[in-house]
């Protein structure tokens, strides 16, 4: 059996001791759990309705984009049947034009939704 001093309270946390009090852990768990919480809470900020607004903004942009510059001739468009390319930029202009018209009409009505949507 081996014996050995037993140093002072004080002198221990000054040599090493540095674990945290209990009143220090439990304001540290407060705090990791106000974090995430404040996290969770920015991710729901944004609710289903304006984050498919906002998706829909996006592909109207893009697609205005891509069809501005498949009118101004910058952007062909094809398809190969084997016996060689095929121009079908004028398929893809129409196809691009009735897909802004209906992303048109879904902005509008998702944002009629959400001004008359009661809060």
């Amino acid at each position: 059996m081996t014996t050995r001093t037993r140093q002072p309270q004080e002198s221990a946390r000054a040599s090493g001791g540095n674990e945290p009090n209990l009143g220090q852990k439990a304001a540290a768990m407060a705090n990791k759990s106000k974090t995430q919480l404040s996290r969770m809470a920015k991710k729901r900020g944004r609710s289903a309705p304006s984050r498919f607004i906002a998706w829909s903004k996006q592909q109207q942009a893009s697609l205005q984009q891509q069809l501005e510059l498949m009118q101004s001739g910058k952007v062909l468009t094809g398809e190969n049947h084997g016996s060689g390319w095929i121009d079908t930029t004028g398929n893809s202009i129409e196809r691009a034009k009735a897909r802004l018209v209906e992303l048109e009409s879904l902005l509008t009505e998702a944002g009629s939704a959400t001004i008359s949507r009661p809060e």
